[in-house]
């Protein structure tokens, strides 16, 4: 099934869109292997370089803090010159990083090439997902997501057994050594891939500037919150200056972007983000999320390495059951989503809580030999609900971000996780710590208790911003309502888009937002049309690939609009004048139809789509119309909550939808407004 001709903006060539993918995926294993073999190293290094306790700390952390101060500047350099560039630059400086460690013959030349290291990632990281984003959507969109977690998982299998081995048969000068070149062939790779790939191309608007300023002060804010967590021996007068500097730098930034944006300059934290709750509700659960199941993975391995005196390998090789259970599950997400929706995420987080619970009960009744067996298994469960969380929670936080700030969504998307890891880590292995006696049964229950409330918290920040898109509505319509279904072999005449043409231009404030009355030929109302059938027609996918010809060709048919039959056409525009959704009404018969009921996601959360239907409903009155009828689809549960509670029920299917078993319709009764 193909999207019914409206002259929308023609799709990414799919097969240029794999081998940006793949880019991608080559660059994401060589910086997520580096992650996750880095740890193993530690006790070498400390030998062969006669590193202090300082020296490993900022060994450890040098990675992580760079790699986060690079993520937005990278992201924004991303969306004003283009990612190709930046990619490779940041591929390169990430590979002499590594080449630069592992040659370091002093234990400081060695952070330093870890600063570089974690820069050049950072760098390559914001460029990833904004390629993703530039060239997927929807469901395909998840999907390079899922593939993009399920890299992390098979770099999480791979790294600890890679590393374990090199250091088991190499002399210890050497074995570390060889660890830190491991991502070096992959990254080449990747630069590769990258110049040959990925194309030259610029985005639309160049011209918004790069509000250096902001960059700067939002990297003073970084470092002066991350420092107190790599050296948490810093004298405490010294620590609580950092936390007030912390103060004056954040009220400083706010004021900076408040005074560039009212330049009519574009600022760092791009207001379109700020403004939308589904961005910055995603964000909070990934800071609440991601930082807390990283926080698990560390103190289960420091409990088992030094509590339970387990050897590495071993230890990494009963975790890989769940790091494989995370990959496969990453791999079907595509699938769930288009299944399921959002809703996967707060299913994912319920898993998870539960997991954690049991693990609590766990460490209560369990010991040595039988304790281990049964985190084994537990983990298990949290990698499937893990791959489940990841790749959704993405898709949907940053398909929330307006096409020219993807670069710049996706690195704060990116940092939020950082600053999560940074800090769970830390407090949950203070914890597990704390007594001064080593790890114990009981601090690791108290430090799993920690990442359960946290996962908790993110269960329901998810569960509520749920509610809150039911509340402003999801996309309406089914997966082509107001346009033709093009199947193989089918091309309906119906789908050429013309007039009406004679509306007077009416435009009316529904609180924040303006309505405007426009033709079914506008240019804008064709792009918004465009963009519901990319993030609607892949959740019916499976339905309509399982049809005949036959049952094809009349649904086609059924789906199929002349748009003469359009008497009404809306768009609600944001404050800046933008058209952000879009609403019609089409004449079936003696009743009128609503149609193609659409807002995009970063504007969803402020009752946009409740002001487009109270539209809809005024100029159904002034018609003499006595009610509207509308049809969805069973795959658009948000929709469904929508519609019931602005007084819509449920009514039998009326044609032409009757053939889509799928179908759901709906009815109001109109009260005209006494004067």
């Amino acid at each position: 099934m193909t999207r019914a001709a409206e002259s929308p903006p023609p799709a990414s060539d799919p097969v240029a869109a794999r081998a940006a993918l793949s880019c991608c995926l080559a660059a994401g294993f060589a910086t997520l292997l580096d992650a996750t073999m880095v740890a193993y190293t530690a006790p070498t290094v400390v030998s062969t370089l006669d590193a202090t306790t300082s020296g490993v700390q900022w060994f450890l952390a040098a990675y992580s803090l760079t790699f986060g101060l690079g993520l937005v500047p990278a992201g924004r350099l991303g969306d004003a010159f283009g990612r190709r560039g930046l990619f490779v630059g940041g591929m390169l400086v990430f590979l002499v990083g590594a080449i630069a460690s592992a040659l370091a013959p002093t234990v400081w030349l060695l952070v330093a090439g870890r600063f570089a290291q974690g820069l050049g990632a950072g760098f390559i990281s914001a460029q990833v997902l904004g390629i993703i984003q530039d060239t997927s959507h929807g469901t395909a969109r998840v999907r390079a997501l899922g593939a993009y977690s399920a890299v992390g998982a098979l770099a999480a299998i791979v790294g600890p057994l890679a590393g374990g081995i090199l250091l088991a048969v190499l002399p210890p000068g050497v074995g570390w050594r060889a660890v830190l070149l491991t991502p070096v062939p992959f990254a080449a790779v990747a630069i590769w891939r990258g110049l040959r790939f990925l194309p030259r191309s610029r985005p639309a608007q160049l011209t918004a500037g790069l509000d250096l300023p902001g960059i700067a002060l939002l990297g003073a804010i970084v470092v002066a919150v991350t420092l107190p967590v790599i050296d948490p021996g810093m004298p405490p007068a010294l620590a609580a200056g950092t936390f007030g500097a912390v103060a004056v730098l954040a009220v400083a930034l706010v004021v900076w972007e408040r005074a560039y944006a009212r330049r009519g300059r574009l600022p760092l934290f791009a207001p379109a983000l700020l403004r939308s709750g589904g961005f910055v509700a995603g964000n909070v659960v990934a800071l609440l999320w991601f930082g807390s199941l990283l926080a698990l993975s560390t103190v289960v391995t420091v409990f088992f390495l030094q509590a339970q005196q387990l050897p590495a390998l071993l230890l990494a090789a009963c975790l890989v059951p769940a790091s494989l259970a995370r990959l496969i599950t990453s791999r079907a997400s595509g699938a769930i989503f288009a299944r399921f929706g959002s809703t996967a995420i707060p299913a994912g987080l319920a898993i998870e809580f539960a997991c954690l619970l049991a693990l609590l009960v766990v460490t209560l009744v369990a010991e040595s030999g039988a304790l281990f067996a049964a985190v084994v298994a537990i983990q298990i469960a949290m990698g499937v609900a893990g791959g489940l969380v990841e790749p959704t929670l993405r898709a949907v936080t940053l398909g929330f971000a307006p096409p020219t700030l993807h670069g710049v969504a996706a690195s704060f998307l990116q940092l939020t996780q950082r600053l999560s890891a940074t800090f769970f880590v830390a407090l949950a292995t203070g914890v597990l710590l704390g007594a001064g006696a080593g790890p114990t049964t009981g601090s690791l229950r108290v430090a799993i208790l920690v990442c359960a409330a946290a996962v908790l918290a993110a269960l329901a920040v998810a569960c509520w911003s749920s509610r809150r898109r039911a509340a402003d509505g999801i996309p309406s319509g089914g997966p082509t309502a107001g346009t033709a279904l093009v199947l193989p072999g089918v091309s309906p005449s119906s789908a050429v888009p013309h007039g009406p043409d004679d509306t007077d231009g009416m435009t009316a404030t529904r609180g924040p937002w303006t309505i405007e009355r426009v033709a079914w030929s506008d240019e804008r109302a064709v792009a918004l049309r465009a963009a519901m059938d990319d993030e609607i027609s892949p959740r019916y996918a499976e339905v309509f690939a399982s049809f005949d010809d036959e049952t094809a060709a009349l649904l086609a048919q059924d789906f199929a609009v002349d748009p003469a039959t359009i008497v009404e056409v809306v768009l609600v525009l944001d404050a800046r004048g933008e058209a952000v959704g879009h609403a019609a009404l089409r004449a079936l018969g003696d009743e009128l139809e609503v149609k193609r009921v659409f807002v995009h996601r970063h504007a969803r959360g402020g009752g946009a789509s409740r002001a487009l239907m109270a539209a809809l409903e005024d100029l159904a009155i002034e018609r003499g119309a006595a009610r509207l009828i509308l049809q969805t689809g069973d795959r658009q549960p948000e929709a469904i909550a929508l519609y019931e509670r602005i007084g819509y029920h449920p009514i039998a299917t009326f044609a032409p939808y009757v053939r889509f078993a799928a179908s759901r319709c709906f009815a109001k009764t109109l009260t005209p407004v006494r004067a």
